[in-house]
């Protein structure tokens, strides 16, 4: 007898490839479970009892591996072939159909004693139909018994199936994590005291110190460990404190005490309006009673208007001296004020006499106190180089302005760093109130917020540049 062995992912694929292969007459020895495959013994020939079947299946092209062996009519078991009644049988004689049905009950009955599994191809088919589709018009042979094992073995493989899945996303997950953790270690830099430092400067750098404020700022702090152990918040908290600790502030309003002022300055760093604006915030506690205004301003045009139109706002009278002589005759006349505010042009060769003469006058038993006006927007050193001039006269406080104006407060903070001078008030704006004393936690918020606005506003201006590219 000429047996073969199929091996298939399922029962349907192996009943399909035994019709292709066999034919639809094949027989069916038995069939079992091999790993995940199904394991198929079906043969082709037939005795003189057995019945061809008239229908033919579709073919189907599966991946399923047949092997042929011989088998000794000693060796080969007791098996008693098969076949079932068919569409095409029906339609025979009455005859024809009474000898078949007596055939087919008795061969189902040995080989049901004899081996419970062997079942014919179209029995198998209509057993993986019912699996597959459910109760349909045609129904199972085979009865219940023998298709509910296979619908257990069907949950259990998808039981398996799921868990081996779940495991997989587990073990999938844990080698994610793995290589995150690697790379994250892999771009972590190797700090060393060299690019420590150096990355600590670029830090500061971003909020505009010059080198010689920088300089100052980083002495003391350990660059390796705080790029090592803080994140970069840390590190801009950090550096913040480092500055605010080389910051100085006057600890109580300035012109509370009263006395005389002299605001000094660059040309165009805002020393008019800031006059003006101390001015109003004093008038405002103690009376427009209590304050004098003094302009020197007589050589730029319009210099000395500025003045007098924000004296006639504030209701106080401004007098103009174009020299020593004039500044001292409206000094004695404001002997009795609380309050005496100075304004000049510049640091010209004028303006610097002027203030020498300045200097050797005393009022209410003190001289005349020099305000240097910082603007946030003039170049680094220009304050510098208005102290060299003054130098005749130390200066009490300084005065930052134009803060709304720029990008940064670098230039302003570096030259208080640089000449540790004391800050007195900082000036946000053009309106007479838009002035406020000084405080480092202010100071250093606003200008950390600046630094972050021009780093976005760099962004968007490249991501534009190569948009339009």
């Amino acid at each position: 007898m000429d047996i073969k062995r199929f091996l298939a992912d399922d029962v349907r694929e192996g009943m399909m490839s035994v019709r292709s292969l066999l034919g639809p007459d094949a027989v069916i020895l038995s069939n079992r479970r091999v790993g995940a495959k199904i394991e198929i013994l079906a043969t082709k020939e037939v005795d003189a009892q057995s019945i061809m079947v008239g229908a033919e299946a579709a073919k189907k092209k599966s991946r399923v591996e047949v092997h042929d062996f011989s088998v000794d009519a000693s060796k080969t078991p007791n098996v008693t072939p098969v076949a079932v009644k068919n569409s095409d049988s029906e339609k025979s004689s009455s005859d024809k159909s009474a000898t078949i049905k007596t055939a087919q009950d008795t061969s189902n009955a040995k080989s049901n004693a004899a081996r419970p599994n062997q079942f014919t191809v179209h029995e198998a088919a209509l057993l993986t139909d019912q699996q597959s589709v459910g109760a349909g018009p045609q129904q199972s042979q085979l009865g219940p018994r023998q298709a509910a094992p296979a619908r257990v073995r069907k949950q259990q493989k998808e039981a398996e199936d799921a868990v081996n899945l779940f495991k997989l996303q587990q073990e999938l997950g844990a080698l994610k994590d793995m290589l995150v953790g690697e790379l994250t270690r892999l771009r972590r830099p190797v700090y060393t005291a060299s690019n420590a430092d150096q990355q600590i400067r670029d830090y500061f750098a971003e909020l505009g110190l010059s080198r010689r404020a920088i300089d100052d700022v980083a002495v003391g702090i350990d660059a390796v460990e705080l790029l090592k152990k803080g994140s970069d918040k840390e590190t801009w908290r950090t550096l913040l404190c480092s500055l605010g600790q080389k910051l100085i502030v006057q600890p109580d309003e300035l012109i509370d005490q009263g006395g005389v002022f002299a605001v000094i300055g660059a040309s165009g760093v805002g020393k008019t309006t800031t006059v003006a604006k101390l001015a109003a915030r004093f008038a405002l506690k103690y009376g427009r009673e209590n304050v004098a205004l003094i302009s020197t301003d007589t050589l730029k045009i319009g210099g000395e208007d500025q003045l007098q139109t924000f004296g006639k706002l504030l209701s106080i009278p401004v007098n103009v001296c174009a020299d020593s002589k004039q500044l001292t005759s409206a000094l004695k006349n404001a002997m009795d004020k609380k309050l005496v505010l100075i304004d000049s042009a510049g640091h010209s060769q004028r303006d610097i006499k002027l203030n020498h003469h300045l200097s050797r006058i005393k009022m209410h038993g003190e001289y005349a106190k020099n305000l240097l006006i910082v603007s946030a927007t003039s170049q680094t050193g220009l304050a510098d180089e208005v102290m060299k001039a003054y130098n005749h006269a130390p200066v009490h406080a300084a005065i930052l302005t134009k803060a709304d104006e720029a990008i940064d407060l670098g230039s302003g903070l570096s030259t208080l760093i640089q000449e540790k001078l004391s800050l007195a008030y900082c000036c946000k704006g053009q309106g007479l109130s838009d002035i406020e004393v000084a405080r480092i936690s202010s100071i250093l918020s606003t200008s950390f917020a600046m630094m972050r606005k021009s780093k976005r506003l760099n962004k968007l201006q490249y991501k534009e540049k190569r948009i339009h590219a």
